[in-house]
């Protein structure tokens, strides 16, 4: 039996060579391209991620401004109520509602809400947000239903502005994407 010198292929060898080095090259192109689309997902599931734990966390802290203004009763029992902090300011300041009621969250109403840049610091108040606004942070006070005088409902919405194609006015809703909505009750002790 005569051997093919190295280097030389028989007939159809060369064809066949051919074809497994393009599917070879096919199936790395395809695992290459399903990787990629993975990453940029996890990429964009991270960015995502990031940015409702910021809101949550802005939600929160604007709870705690509100749970600390004074709603508690005076040594003779009459209600106490604190209805001129500045919550939409930084700091507060004795110019604001305090604790009165206001609109709802959506009609961003002056002085219940404010913005805040993407690493969490407040930025400003009013009616248009402030270049560098992340997030919008809106919130309300009102009495609740059937429980007297005595009980608030207090609710804070943050709107991720990045997630909502921006910062300017748009309707919040509960479980609108980009929303977080953080509700309490508070009841005068």
């Amino acid at each position: 039996m005569r051997l093919a010198p190295v280097g030389r292929m028989r007939r159809g060898e060369a064809g066949h060579a051919l074809v497994e080095a393009l599917i070879a090259s096919a199936v790395v192109i395809t695992v290459a391209a399903g990787v990629a689309q993975v990453a940029v997902m996890s990429a964009a599931s991270v960015r995502r991620g990031a940015a409702q734990g910021m809101a949550l966390f802005l939600g929160a802290q604007k709870l705690e401004q509100l749970a600390s203004l004074a709603w508690t009763y005076d040594a003779a029992l009459r209600p106490v109520s604190d209805v001129v902090t500045d919550l939409a300011v930084d700091p507060p300041a004795p110019s604001g509602q305090g604790l009165l009621p206001s609109p709802p969250i959506g009609a961003a109403a002056a002085g219940y809400i404010d913005y805040v840049d993407r690493d969490g610091a407040w930025i400003g108040t009013g009616p248009v947000p402030p270049a560098g606004t992340a997030f919008v942070r809106h919130w309300s006070v009102s009495p609740v239903p059937l429980a007297g005088p005595d009980a608030l409902l207090l609710q804070v919405a943050v709107v991720a502005a990045g997630m909502r194609g921006g910062a300017g006015a748009m309707p919040v809703r509960a479980g609108d994407p980009g929303v977080t909505w953080l509700v309490t009750v508070r009841v005068r002790q």
